[in-house]
């Protein structure tokens, strides 16, 4: 069974009439794609609509047996809006008959559905970061999603990624990121800018910048960047608040977070839940140290042992000298180096932490007027005392700051390795450590630490042909994050149709779903789904005409039937 090209389509519209009304081409002007395109048929919605609604206020079950009409608010019109999470029903333009040796899939079209090809991938709360062509193979058995949004009062929080599907072939464009990944995306699919605002992919221009996802592991777990504040923040925590928001359990006082597969890195909301706070940390240290391990006793023999050393008056010189010895000797013990690579490598994150408490810390203190008045009046006291030399070679680095051409990003990177410090550096290159600001890469690189380069755009560019696209859905938030390190919005339409059997004819009834927390609108007489045509290789021995089928010949939107 072979896909059918526009070729056999025209054909069959041509000579069998299976398509009414044909357009033999794809019209695009002012409108929303539709007609024969290389491998299928973009079939039109009309302009009659059931829109799901509860008349009564109260809670409506959607029961397939037995569809309540009641349940449903007639609408005739150009434009239909959709309420959030809910769904209409509607017919096509175009009217079908089916050979009898063609079955046909019907997708919806990504103009709709805003996608992404298939390889993009996306990132997960446990670590990983799988295509969306793997997570829509994964979904199918059953598998579920959790990923990072921006909420609606701009903060970051971990949230479900439904429905990853296929959605059909388009065209697509590339916009290339300033860490030089490329996303291949539909041009009218939304980018979230720095500032929360949505743009299409196509309206983004070189140096715009957008919301960031930045990541990092401290003592084992994973922490995020909160644009919001600037801070650090523990994704574990926001998938218990997964957790609480959807009651999966209560917010108990005296009660800690607990991975439950003991890996702090996988933050599936499935993967948490509260312990009692003392068997949380009783459970860890007969973990650590054994069952005999008694945490009370342990702390009682520490204290006692301090406690007898501290009546000794030649202790605190005696401990203090063999403290000082100890440092010396880690230090510059050869036998200490893989530890000292270990600590350096725990202070790059705690020095990461402490600057962005720092820095909040600074922004507080200084955003009252008496602090920097104080300021502004002590540092001019100490000018004014101040030296005519001092003053002059201060305007002399001022001067200098930005004109040591000959200083260049591999002198930088040997005096750092030769001093092993930014200061060092400085006083060695003699300049201003304000130099070292024109090489961030250099200087992330002698940290161990990444520069933080993957939310400028850099360029975009048309891509040839079109593409298998794929796309998922947010309910929470309607957008998401790619493993790039961007936030993009989510595809909230879901067409879904039964596919058209060999010999039925009718108009087709579609089911158009709005997956998203906000109003939907859909254009009447305009594309809404692409339909594929497969082939077999002989005709069926029972047709949908042989058995005489219930939505043979339907000519109006038709609800469900038994």
């Amino acid at each position: 069974m072979a896909i059918k090209s526009d070729r056999w389509i025209k054909q069959m519209a041509l000579e069998h009439a299976m398509i009414e009304p044909f357009a033999d081409r794809q019209v695009r002007t002012g409108v929303i794609s539709y007609g024969v395109s290389s491998y299928g048929y973009d079939i039109r919605v009309a302009d009659e609509f059931k829109i799901f609604t509860s008349a009564t206020g109260e809670l409506t079950v959607v029961d397939p047996k037995h569809f309540d009409p009641k349940s449903f608010a007639d609408f005739r019109g150009d434009v239909c809006i959709i309420p959030p999470n809910s769904f209409a029903l509607a017919k096509t333009v175009e009217y079908f008959r089916i050979p009898r040796d063609v079955l046909t899939v019907c997708v919806g079209k990504s103009t709709y559905a805003r996608c992404f090809r298939a390889d993009t991938r996306v990132a997960l709360v446990d670590g990983s970061a799988p295509t969306l062509e793997e997570m829509a193979r994964r979904h199918e058995d059953g598998e579920l999603f959790w990923g990072y949004s921006i909420g609606p009062n701009g903060r970051m929080l971990v949230t479900l990624l439904d429905a990853p599907r296929y959605i059909g072939r388009d065209a697509l464009i590339e916009v290339v990121l300033d860490n030089h990944e490329s996303i291949y995306c539909t041009p009218d699919h939304d980018f979230m800018l720095r500032d929360g605002r949505m743009v299409p992919a196509d309206t983004l221009r070189p140096g715009d910048s957008l919301m960031p996802l930045y990541r990092q592991v401290a003592r084992g777990y994973e922490m995020v960047y909160q644009p919001l504040n600037g801070h650090l923040y523990p994704t574990h925590r926001m998938a218990d608040e997964w957790n609480l928001r959807h009651q999966m359990y209560v917010d108990e006082p005296g009660t800690h977070r607990h991975h439950i597969d003991h890996d702090r890195r996988n933050n599936m909301p499935w993967n948490l839940t509260r312990m009692n706070a003392s068997e949380h940390i009783r459970y860890h240290n007969q973990e650590n140290y054994g069952d005999d391990f008694d945490p009370n006793e342990h702390s009682l023999a520490i204290r006692d042992a301090f406690e007898r050393l501290g009546q000794d008056p030649r202790w605190k010189e005696e401990f203090r000298r063999s403290q000082q010895q100890r440092a010396l000797s880690f230090w510059h013990d050869p036998q200490y180096a893989a530890a000292r690579e270990r600590l350096l490598e725990q202070r790059q994150h705690w020095s990461a932490e402490w600057h962005a408490a720092h820095s909040t810390a600074l922004k507080q203190y200084y955003s009252d007027p008496a602090h920097r008045a104080r300021k502004s009046e002590i540092s001019k006291r100490v000018w004014s005392r101040a030296s005519n030399t001092r003053r002059e070679q201060q305007r002399e680095v001022a001067r200098n700051i930005n004109l040591r051409q000959e200083i260049t990003g591999e002198a930088v990177r040997r005096a750092l390795d030769q001093t092993g410090s930014i200061r060092g550096a400085a006083r060695l290159l003699d300049c201003d450590r304000s130099v070292f600001r024109r090489f961030p890469d250099v200087v992330h690189a002698f940290k161990g630490t990444r520069a933080r380069r993957n939310h400028k755009v850099m360029a975009i560019r048309e891509l040839a042909g079109d593409h298998d696209v794929f796309c998922l859905t947010v309910p929470e938030a309607g957008n998401f994050a790619l493993d790039s390190g961007v936030f993009v919005s989510n595809c909230g339409i879901i067409v879904n149709v039964t596919p058209f059997e060999p010999e039925w004819e009718g108009f087709v009834t579609l089911e158009i779903s709005n997956t998203t927390p906000l109003p939907a609108k859909i254009y009447a007489n305009e594309g809404i789904a692409q339909v594929l045509f497969f082939q077999s290789d002989e005709p069926c021995e029972t047709s949908y005409r042989d058995k005489a089928g219930k939505y043979q010949n339907q000519q109006g939107l038709q609800l469900p039937k038994m």
